[in-house]
């Protein structure tokens, strides 16, 4: 008889349900915008030190890959608070059965698309 009892540690062959998407997403958010907040700072300086530091952070914001990336910035923060709300709101009590939880998962999903098509309109 084996002994040994083999586990599967590929997640790309892992079916993971919603709600464990949903929460990893939450973390990768989190740490995106922890490590995007120097950058964050910086322009923030920039833009308010002086009228022509506003008005080279205004020149910057012109290159549509920092347009982008501005853009995912906005997105994960969306989602990163849509998704905070929905664990606290589960720390409370509210949507802790599977029924639920699974249905604020994806209105979870559904208002950062919604919001990252606004936040997209209004960048560009």
């Amino acid at each position: 008889m084996n002994q040994y009892k083999f586990k599967n540690l590929n997640f790309f062959t892992i079916k993971f349900p919603l709600t464990a998407i949903v929460s990893i997403l939450h973390r990768l958010s989190g740490i995106f915008i922890f490590l995007i907040i120097p950058f964050v700072l910086w322009i923030l300086d920039v833009a308010t030190g002086s009228p022509e530091g506003f008005s080279r952070i205004q020149s910057i914001m012109l290159n549509p890959i920092l347009s982008f990336f501005i853009w995912l910035i906005l997105i994960s923060l969306w989602y990163h608070l849509f998704a905070g709300l929905r664990h606290i709101l589960m720390d409370i009590g509210l949507g802790e059965d599977l029924t639920s939880s699974r249905i604020s998962g994806m209105l979870v999903i559904v208002l950062t698309i919604i919001f990252a098509i606004l936040t997209g309109i209004w960048l560009w």
